[in-house]
């Protein structure tokens, strides 16, 4: 038999690949399936490197050793690889390799039957690839899920609710354990442990109601093993900031409407117990104006016992007193309706801080005066606006107790007066704030205060069509302003 046409038949009916290389990995021979998987004719390849022709640069060192290895194993060696096509496509095959031995036994060349596994292998990887797909997009949904979940917990708080925004989106992502997310609103701020930018950064604006109110970002570290972000991911972190605007927008909404479901009770209560307390003034004032007057009388009587006389200065400073809570009262109704002229706000103003200058002073307190003099005259009743400033002042000196400073400013904008009162004192807590312009609410002791004060001023600012605001802390101070329409001048002002 022709030995020679015997290795060529069996090199043809093999089925996969047959090639036989050197110890050098010198190309000796081949099969026809290797010229159709590899697109080189075998003439091409006869005594070329095995390597430099199949194996990528950067692997063929590896392949290389791994042959010589299998070199002096003389039995069966399997293991996977890959060669590239002539047309640069990449080939997937399993390798078997035998070394084939002379006479002597000594090793001279190595046999390797391949099979092409290609559409296996790529199969795998499309199966792996959809697998990894749908691993990241349950980790999505369950995000959002949560989140929706979230935006029906209307019990907690917004500071609660982004906290847990902000927890949530790492797990979302390819790599959680590398990847951190920051939400800022406002001068707050919510992120993860360990938060810190780099290369690889998804970053938007959270525009509420056309307005810019922060931002939410999300980073991963530049070491992590998938730096980048999956498109998925990118539409992921854009619904999240959708979602972050409309919870913030949905609470402030909430909340504003709940301010002025407030304001309107508040409203509706001052009126009623207006009404009631100008009934009530107007029942005592005339018995109480017939003691006082009696009491006098009775004082100008010749000849009175000490203890007597005394009795009636108690009686008459008492009734005096309680005059003044009356006329509180009836500028609390709005029983005694402003009588307007044209006044100089600052002369005005002036006026009423004489009257508290010898109280600032035993206070250790001092007034500092800011009067803007472009100021024209506005129409208000000038009683009225005294009645404004000192109780505004007074309230100052006694909240500071152990001195400090009150500054009165005069400010004109466009068409309105503005009056503003700052202290230094210990301000005021939240619930206390709210409660400011209630009648009769006072946290200062019984014989210091009845409660009217701040709700006097409420009915002579809102008589002018004006407004008042206060904003205060704990520690902070307290800053009152109050605004009053002016466009009604002087015709001595106009031009």
């Amino acid at each position: 038999m022709n030995l020679q046409n015997y290795y060529d038949t069996v090199m043809e009916l093999t089925h996969g690949i047959v090639v036989t290389l050197d110890l050098d990995g010198g190309i000796i021979h081949g099969n026809s399936e290797l010229e159709q998987l590899s697109g080189y004719h075998l003439q091409e390849l006869a005594g070329r490197d095995w390597f430099e022709v199949f194996i990528p640069r950067d692997e063929r060192e590896v392949a290389r050793r791994a042959l010589l290895e299998s070199v002096h194993d003389k039995g069966v060696t399997a293991f996977a690889g890959r060669i590239r096509a002539k047309d640069g496509d990449t080939v997937y095959v399993n390798w078997n390799l035998k070394p084939l031995t002379d006479s002597n036994g000594e090793i001279v060349s190595l046999l390797c039957v391949g099979q092409d596994v290609t559409d296996l292998v790529l199969r795998e990887k499309g199966l792996l690839r959809e697998r990894f797909t749908l691993v990241e997009r349950n980790k999505e949904l369950n995000c959002l899920y949560s989140l929706s979940q979230l935006m029906g917990e209307i019990h907690r708080t917004l500071d609660d609710l982004l906290t847990r925004v902000v927890e949530l989106l790492p797990a979302a992502f390819q790599n959680p354990e590398m990847t951190y997310a920051r939400l800022r609103i406002g001068h707050k701020i919510y992120e993860t442990p360990g938060f810190e930018e780099s290369d690889y950064m998804l970053k938007s604006d959270l525009v509420v109601n056309d307005e810019k109110r922060g931002s939410l970002s999300v980073a991963v570290r530049n070491d992590a093993a998938r730096p980048g972000f999956l498109e998925d991911e990118r539409d992921l972190f854009t619904t999240v900031v959708q979602q972050v605007v409309i919870l913030v927008s949905k609470r402030e909404t909430r909340l504003a409407k709940q301010e002025l479901e407030r304001q309107l009770r508040q409203s509706d209560r001052l009126a009623k117990i207006g009404q009631f307390s100008a009934g009530v003034a107007h029942e005592i004032n005339e018995p109480l104006a017939n003691i006082l007057g009696f009491a006098e009388l009775a004082l100008q009587t010749p000849d009175l016992p000490q203890q007597v006389a005394t009795d009636l200065n108690n009686i008459v400073e008492s009734s005096l007193h309680a005059r003044e809570i009356i006329r509180k009262l009836m500028f609390f109704g709005r029983q005694l309706p402003p009588q307007p002229a044209f006044i100089d706000f600052n002369d005005t103003v002036e006026q009423a801080l004489r009257i508290t200058e010898s109280g600032a002073r035993r206070s250790d307190i001092e007034i500092v005066r800011e009067y803007d003099r472009s100021l024209p005259k506005i129409l208000a009743d000038p009683q009225h606006m005294k009645q404004v400033v000192v109780n505004l002042v007074v309230n100052a000196i006694q909240a500071m107790v152990d001195g400090g400073t009150v500054t009165i400013r005069t400010i004109g904008h466009e068409s309105d007066a503005y009056l503003v009162v700052e202290d230094t004192g210990p301000g005021m807590p939240p619930d206390v704030l709210k409660m400011i312009f209630t009648p009769f609410f006072t946290t200062k002791d019984v014989d210091k205060g009845s409660g009217l004060g701040l709700s006097v001023i409420h009915g002579i600012v809102k008589a002018h069509g004006g407004f008042i605001q206060v904003e205060s802390s704990p520690d902070g101070g307290t800053r009152v302003e109050v605004a009053f329409p002016c466009h009604l001048r002087d015709p001595e002002d106009e031009p």
